[in-house]
């Protein structure tokens, strides 16, 4: 069996909230930001297999007023894709014997418009 999923290497790779928003930092087994009075969370998004990740999880808090949303971003829905020229492949699960790949790139366009979206919807005048 490969090694475990790396959650903070994956997190850091895609930096997804931080694309969004350059406050945001990884701890743990989340990527975390708070734009406007709203905490955003990212983390993986797991499978009904041991160690295995379809996308991410986004939530979005409010510190007042508690959980408001939250969604999961598949890899498959938002066209992810790992490698460059001929090695290029779309990336459907992340496991254990293939998320070293992910060094040799990611490509997240998809992705990184679906997080800018969500956030949008709850801390519109942060995007200003």
């Amino acid at each position: 069996m490969g090694r475990p999923v790396p959650h903070r290497f994956v997190l850091n790779l895609f930096h997804l909230l931080k694309r969004a928003d350059p406050s945001a930092t990884v701890t743990g087994t989340k990527e975390i930001v708070r734009i406007a009075d709203t905490v955003f969370t990212l983390s993986l998004a797991p499978t009904h297999r041991h160690d295995t990740y379809e996308g991410f999880r986004l939530t979005a808090i409010s510190p007042t007023a508690g959980p408001l949303s939250a969604t999961v971003l598949t890899f498959t829905e938002h066209k992810v894709t790992t490698g460059t020229g001929a090695a290029r492949r779309d990336l459907e699960r992340l496991d254990p014997y293939n998320h070293a790949d992910l060094i040799n790139g990611v490509f997240t366009d998809e992705l990184e418009k679906a997080v800018t979206a969500f956030t949008t919807t709850f801390a519109p005048h942060a995007h200003v």
